[in-house]
């Protein structure tokens, strides 16, 4: 008898991104001259669904659109992603990011406008869950509205969770259940913000600031204390690479520590690298996953191989979801780099 195939849905943001090519990132009351402007699809929730169709994952699609953003959808089909949860809004505008690219840093900074993102409701969400259940996947990101409500109407589910709380709103752990995630993917300054949340006077803590000086080791045993019962914490850290910790075996009181050093590559465009780690991640573990069984400590290390090289081509191109390499070329790049070793 074969196995049904787990779905992945990415309930996410679809957004419509224009890049400008700028000398450094402008500051307050700067004037500068753009040397380049393109227009490309994007969105946190359309990037790491189109990582995870190019993975070769069965890739659910659900989130909004406006008119203005079909051209979007199309180029996510042909990625891989089943589009069939995603509306079009009569009336309102796709998301929008601007997005400046530096030249001095290869460094961006982004300015999102929600559009259609922000009208998402819980009651069209119920209605897309309701096509998926125990075994099945939830990516989730922090730029559509109703997150936390749909957090909460996947768990019920069944459904594991795997959640990038970017952008870190000062809100962002009071919205979300996040003692409901079972994969947390973060990089250093949100790791930052959540310790700081976690361990703020009860009257303090309204809202996520940054702890510069905290490590990333300094906040697992705080994430994990709170969040007891999750699977899986990634702390991605820039040019070092990534910390992670997952939790073997049920019983465990412990959680075994993973470290991953940045795999080199020619650096252009940092801005689809967390979103494409996030899907090929996510992708190798549902390719290999068993039924209410955990991962072993060899199948996430091969996990965070894959994200990471992965990640590493991605920055090597243009644009965020043109960025998005195919599984045949990363699976090439892994034998390149093993017969190197």
């Amino acid at each position: 008898m074969e196995l049904t195939k787990p779905k992945v849905l990415v309930y996410g943001s679809i957004n419509i991104d224009d890049f400008y090519v700028v000398p450094h990132i402008v500051r307050s009351g700067e004037t500068i001259s753009s040397t380049s402007y393109t227009v490309s699809a994007g969105g946190k929730g359309a990037n790491q669904s189109v990582a995870l169709g190019r993975a070769g994952a069965n890739v659910f699609h659900a989130g909004k659109i406006g008119k203005d953003g079909e051209w979007v959808r199309k180029i996510m089909e042909n990625a891989g992603v089943d589009t069939t949860y995603i509306q079009v809004a009569e009336k309102e505008a796709t998301g929008r990011a601007i997005i400046q690219l530096s030249e001095e840093s290869h460094d961006n900074s982004i300015v999102l406008f929600p559009g259609t993102n922000h009208s998402v409701v819980i009651e069209e969400a119920r209605h897309v869950l309701s096509n998926f259940g125990e075994g099945d996947w939830i990516v989730m990101q922090n730029e559509i509205s109703s997150g936390g409500e749909i957090m909460r109407a996947a768990k019920e589910r069944g459904m594991t969770i795997c959640f990038n709380p970017s952008p870190m709103t000062a809100d962002l752990p009071k919205q979300f259940p996040l003692h409901l995630v079972d994969y947390l993917l973060i990089n250093e300054i949100e790791a930052q913000g959540l310790y700081s949340y976690l361990t703020s006077p009860k009257s303090d803590a309204d809202s996520v600031t940054s702890s510069s000086h905290i490590t990333a080791s300094e906040s697992f045993p705080v994430l994990e204390k709170v969040y007891e019962q999750i699977s899986g914490i990634i702390i991605t850290l820039g040019g070092d690479g990534l910390v992670a910790r997952f939790r073997i075996n049920e019983e465990d009181e412990k959680m075994k520590e993973f470290r991953m050093g940045i795999v080199k590559g020619n650096v252009v465009n940092t801005t689809g690298a967390g979103d494409t780690f996030s899907g090929y991640f996510v992708a190798n573990l549902v390719r290999n996953q068993e039924l209410n069984k955990r991962f072993s400590p060899e199948q996430l290390q091969d996990a965070l191989l894959e994200a990471s090289h992965a990640a590493s081509l991605a920055v090597g191109k243009e644009g965020a979801m043109d960025s998005i390499p195919i599984k045949d070329d990363v699976d090439h790049a892994i034998r390149t780099k093993q017969k190197m070793d």
